[in-house]
């Protein structure tokens, strides 16, 4: 007797794979498995939703899949951040900011890692270059450039991102 394989079927566990990679991709930046690191406890109201990520929004932390960013999220991890600076630049009118306060680093961490990027953009802005880079103890350091606060700069391109409310009234306070 031959068995037959049902197209439902393989459907459903195609669904199901995909949800897990997903749910994979979204928590192992957030120190998902161990002891969770200092990353563990980021979750908050900002994080980005399964459901935003299901509409093809990816946060910036997933988005970019360079070695620098995975240096960041291990660096922040295992707590060895051992500085970051922020620009919120209009016009060239500000000056940037940088802290070795590891709760300020957290704070400029959290915010960006509830950044999720919606898309490529044909847009592009002048006169407000805002940037955020982290310095680890090793003395290299990784970060992200954006041209007013809804346009993420990554290689030649730019990119519309969401969820940066956080990250930019921080820059922008201390920065003003």
């Amino acid at each position: 007797m031959k068995r037959r394989v049902s197209k439902t079927g393989i459907a459903l566990v195609g669904c199901m794979l995909v949800c897990l990679i997903l749910f994979l991709a979204v928590g192992v930046p957030n120190g998902f498995f161990g002891d969770g690191g200092k990353g563990g406890d980021l979750d908050d109201d900002g994080t980005p939703k399964i459901g935003e990520v299901l509409k093809g929004s990816n946060p910036i932390l997933v988005f970019d899949k360079s070695e620098g960013a995975r240096q960041l999220m291990t660096a922040f991890d295992e707590g060895t951040i051992a500085s970051a600076t922020v620009l919120y630049d209009e016009m060239g009118a500000n000056e940037p900011y940088e802290t070795t306060d590891q709760d300020e680093i957290r704070t400029i961490y959290k915010g960006l890692k509830n950044i999720t990027v919606t898309g490529e953009s044909e847009t592009s802005i002048t006169d407000s270059y805002h940037f955020v880079e982290f310095t680890f103890a090793d003395g290299t350091s990784y970060g992200y450039r954006f041209e007013g606060t809804e346009l993420l700069c990554y290689g030649t391109e730019n990119y519309d991102i969401s969820g940066g409310e956080e990250l930019f009234s921080f820059m922008r306070e201390k920065c003003e």
